[in-house]
């Protein structure tokens, strides 16, 4: 015997009802799913005598229509179509997110496929697992969120290739990505060597590291040198650090990774210490802002 689907889908108006794969009825509205659907609204617009011919099922009066779907699927499915009044389903599991946005295709329901579209590239979604986020945009052919989840996929260490092939990542996409996260840490590391884009009232503004004068014990350093001034030791090891970070996670989050280590070694000097804190702080966004345009211009260069 089939269940009854939970509210909404339970209502004693309807004038159809779906059964899902899993044999879970879901009693809807013809006219909602036709307002969805131009593949449910052609079928509607079939004359009775040859829907019936196709599908004599019926349950309590009313035609039932067999979908591939299971209960989970279609219940989020069906409450992206309904009215404001239904709120949309929360899409926290990468399954889920594959599953509704198969059917969404498949049904032509444009509407909620790009909101599904749109709910795939949260930054939760994209931080916890950006290389399942790329599969399911391969799989479907959707590019501008492969780009994106590539882009996130930064933020974390290089995965294996046991990982992005358990992923079901096609050859030439893990090439690619492989590729492509090699490019964006060698730009990464340009950056750390070569300081040419700070300009000099930036580096002005950062003086309680880059001029030579500060009285702290903190030498003035030659690893790295701009616009005529060295900075002091403590911030040169901070950018070797970041300069390694940056190479196994080319992202701004590589940037604060070592930020707190800096900090206290600054404190030790009297000089330093009185703005190291909001200085660093200053200078990691100038210099995510720069890595995130440097980054922005590489491509990832795969065919889907």
């Amino acid at each position: 015997m089939p269940s009854e689907a939970k509210a909404p889908f339970n209502n004693a108006n309807a004038d159809i009802i779906l059964c899902s794969s899993d044999n879970v009825y879901f009693r809807v509205f013809r006219c909602m799913l036709a307002l969805a659907s131009p593949f449910f609204e052609g079928m509607f617009d079939l004359p009775q005598q040859r829907r019936n011919r196709s599908n004599g099922e019926m349950f309590d009066g009313l035609d039932v229509i067999q979908v591939s779907e299971n209960s989970r699927t279609l219940d989020m499915l069906l409450r992206f179509c309904y009215p404001a009044a239904v709120k949309d389903p929360g899409l926290e599991d990468m399954n889920d997110v594959e599953e509704v946005l198969e059917a969404a295709m498949k049904y032509g329901m444009e509407d909620v496929e790009e909101r599904v579209r749109k709910a795939m590239i949260a930054p939760s979604l994209l931080e916890s697992n950006p290389v399942h986020i790329l599969a399911i945009a391969c799989r479907f052919g959707l590019k501008p969120e492969a780009r994106t989840a590539a882009r996130y996929s930064l933020h974390h260490t290089a995965p294996t290739h046991d990982t992005l092939s358990a992923a079901r990542l096609p050859n030439n996409v893990i090439q690619g990505l492989v590729a492509y996260r090699l490019k964006c840490s060698q730009a990464a590391r340009t950056l750390c060597d070569n300081l040419d884009w700070l300009e000099q009232s930036q580096t002005h503004s950062f003086y309680e590291w880059w001029t030579n004068c500060c009285p702290c014990n903190s030498k003035a350093d030659v690893r790295y040198l701009t616009h005529g001034t060295y900075p002091r030791e403590w911030w040169a090891d901070y950018m070797d650090e970041t300069s390694i970070a940056l190479e196994e996670s080319p992202s701004g989050t590589a940037l604060t990774k070592n930020l707190a280590k800096a900090v206290a070694r600054a404190n030790s000097c009297p000089s330093c210490r009185r703005r190291a804190q909001d200085q660093m702080v200053h200078f990691t966004e100038t210099f995510a802002r720069e890595l995130d345009r440097v980054i922005a211009e590489i491509t990832l260069d795969i065919a889907i």
